[in-house]
């Protein structure tokens, strides 16, 4: 295979593309917050990365909070984990029109490396509001790669069921 056999740019417009990234970085941010129920990647106790975050920028995160079901939800935590995910969608339905191969295996290795390697592995330990992957434990080294794998894999389902319907 040829370097040039790896890129095919398709025809979808950009308008699209972005449509699409931002359904497919909603939908998956559910999903990945439902793992995450199921799979909890820290402690009760520990402070998540997007409230960390959040703080470190100066909001009180801790004040940005709404009540649903009798249950307090914090808004500005859970926005910035569905940011972060539209962010990544953009890039991923992006690259993928531009380089398929981006996409190989429903685009898991692409959000292990971009996602558990990149954000979690590296850039927020950095910004210390996660801890190194060796501190992690192992439910937590558990809960980010299933979790990490469903969330890109929901991203490229959108992104093939969506482009679908638009060629159509």
């Amino acid at each position: 295979m040829q370097a040039s056999d790896m890129f095919h740019p398709r025809k979808n417009a950009l308008g699209t593309l972005v449509g699409v990234g931002i359904v497919a970085g909603i939908i998956s941010a559910m999903v990945k917050s439902g793992v995450e129920t199921v799979l909890p990647p820290r402690l009760p106790t520990a402070v998540p990365p997007p409230i960390g975050l959040l703080d470190m920028m100066g909001f009180d995160a801790a004040t940005m909070n709404y009540v649903f079901n009798q249950t307090v939800v914090n808004w500005g935590g859970n926005g910035f984990h569905i940011l972060f995910s539209i962010v990544i969608a953009l890039a991923y339905v992006w690259l993928v029109e531009r380089c398929p191969k981006a996409g190989v295996w429903w685009g898991v290795p692409f959000g292990w490396l971009v996602a558990t390697v990149g954000a979690h592995g590296i850039v927020l330990p950095l910004l210390g509001v996660a801890p190194l992957p060796w501190d992690m434990g192992s439910a937590g080294l558990i809960s980010e790669v299933v979790g990490t794998a469903m969330w890109i894999w929901t991203i490229e389902c959108v992104r093939r069921a969506l482009l679908r319907r638009s060629a159509d």
